[in-house]
């Protein structure tokens, strides 16, 4: 069993040596420092535990990455987290032993708090999208909410929609959504928020939910109806809704009964546009069909997906492209700066996997994303591709 073992690693590195895909382009922030002779970086993954699936994939990522940017004088070492909290402060003391530059991970918000306490001394390049952790020299990978409903509050406003409905959750994301919704739309003239609708996480029953964006919906099958709730009927849908767009930050079983609730009150993408997060990305349900959502580029994740098919055998999980590309990252930006908070926050950005993204020196990030829109059979297609550059760079980082 060990000389089998021994083969299969053998057979991927070579794997990994003979890709001849091209090199990621990244746009390292142009300055005088001196060169690194080396650099190190400590990635902490969950390489055992109920997670350990998403920590291998990372790492099969990240080696990739690495072996792709050949001559960078960055050494990357892997420090196992188990995916608990106590795992990643474990993980953490032998990995600053090693004295790294950078350490990038982890992967969940629970483990990048716990590693927060232990005060690391090098900037964190981590994975989890609850932005509440980050700050100066705590980074995240993650595709942010916030930047998806700029993205897509930008598109209604170029088709024209100026009266947005809202349904979703009272959560952290139904908070964050909120926020950002209530912000963006000032950038565009004559946006308004014309109903809100907001649920308990554990709500089961949406009727409410649905019937408070409009006060002109009525059950098309209740008994004994008033003139008034005959005419209301007798009046196309189109009529009596007073929005052009519907924004759903739902996903799962409770979006499969708000689309089965809105259908019964004929409200569907061909009467306002739906809307909703990056989590709608490989949706199947029918009563997506025509609904919009704001999402990383799919052209160079195509072509990562197959280089790791060829080497490992199996697809990647999504989120494994954000491995390759803070590796990249890291990778290339040694071999002319030093791995400081300054030069991780580049204000023109990077090219990566996931198309051109920023770290922003409050440890967020800037993506460019497309607005896709959902055919059939969980398949969509870009209507509205990614700008290829950022319009406006953020105040440059302070100097250190």
């Amino acid at each position: 069993m060990k000389i089998k073992n021994l083969i299969n690693i053998c057979f991927v590195c070579l794997v990994l040596w003979g890709c001849q895909a091209k090199r990621v382009e990244y746009f390292p922030w142009e300055t005088k420092e001196t060169s690194q002779k080396s650099a190190k970086a400590a990635m902490l993954l969950p390489l055992s535990g109920k997670s350990a699936n998403v920590g291998e994939a990372f790492r099969n990522s990240a080696m990739m990455a690495l072996q792709e940017q050949q001559g960078s004088p960055l050494e990357l070492m892997f420090f196992d987290t188990k995916g608990t909290e106590n795992g990643v402060v474990e993980a953490w003391h032998e990995a600053r032993v090693q004295g790294p530059d950078v350490v990038i991970g982890p992967v969940f918000a629970q483990e990048l708090k716990s590693l927060k306490s232990e005060s690391p001394d090098a900037p964190i390049i981590s994975f989890t999208t609850d932005s509440s952790l980050m700050e100066s020299g705590v980074y995240t990978m993650g595709v942010l909410i916030p930047n998806q409903i700029e993205r897509l509050v930008n598109f209604m406003c170029e088709k024209g929609e100026r009266k947005i409905a809202v349904i979703g959750p009272e959560d952290k994301t139904g908070e964050l959504t909120m926020n950002t919704l209530s912000e963006a739309i000032n950038s565009c003239p004559d946006m308004t928020l014309k109903h809100i609708s907001l649920y308990e996480p554990e709500t089961t029953d949406f009727m409410g939910v649905i019937t408070k964006i409009s006060p002109k919906l009525v059950d098309p099958r209740k008994t004994n109806l008033t003139e008034r709730e005959k005419a209301i009927l007798a009046t196309p849908i189109e009529e009596r809704l007073d929005f052009d767009a519907l924004l759903i930050f739902e996903e799962g079983v409770r979006l499969q009964q708000i689309l089965s609730l809105l259908a019964y009150y004929d409200i569907s993408p061909k009467v306002v546009s739906f809307y909703g997060l990056a989590n709608w990305q490989g949706s199947r349900d029918r009563g997506l069909i025509g609904g919009y959502f704001a999402a990383t580029p799919v052209a160079r994740t195509d072509v990562f997906n197959g280089r790791y098919r060829e080497a490992f055998g199996e697809n990647p999980p999504r989120i494994a492209a954000l491995a390759y590309d803070a590796v990249s990252l890291v990778s290339v930006l040694a071999e002319k700066q030093a791995l400081t908070s300054h030069n991780l926050s580049n204000p023109t950005g990077f090219n990566g996997v996931n198309g051109r993204f920023r770290l922003k020196r409050d440890g967020t990030n800037e993506r460019l994303l497309d607005v896709f829109q959902i055919t059939s059979g969980g398949r969509s297609e870009t209507v509205s591709p990614a700008p290829d550059f950022f319009e406006e760079s953020p105040p440059a980082y302070p100097a250190m």
